[in-house]
């Protein structure tokens, strides 16, 4: 169990479980995600690949293929490697 303490757009401190976190989503402000977790959500001022690596969670387990977040276009596999 990682716990990990997060700054939100308005500058609060919230302190987040990793195993409680279902998944990250986009912000609708640049540079935030939504955090869902077990019992609500909550929105953090860092990307998702940033709260992926603060609390020690694959992103491919967490953060949707389809978000918009070019950070992660070189995680996901699009499936059209001929290399395999």
């Amino acid at each position: 169990m990682v716990r990990v303490n997060f700054d939100t757009p308005d500058g609060d401190d919230i302190d987040i479980d990793s195993e409680e976190v279902v998944r990250l989503t986009l912000g609708e402000e640049e540079g935030t995600t939504v955090i869902e977790l077990e019992d609500g959500e909550v929105v953090v001022a860092a990307t998702q690949l940033e709260v992926a690596a603060e609390l020690g969670l694959n992103p491919l387990d967490y953060i949707d293929a389809e978000d918009d977040d070019e950070s992660i276009e070189g995680l996901v596999d699009d499936g059209d490697r001929e290399d395999i």
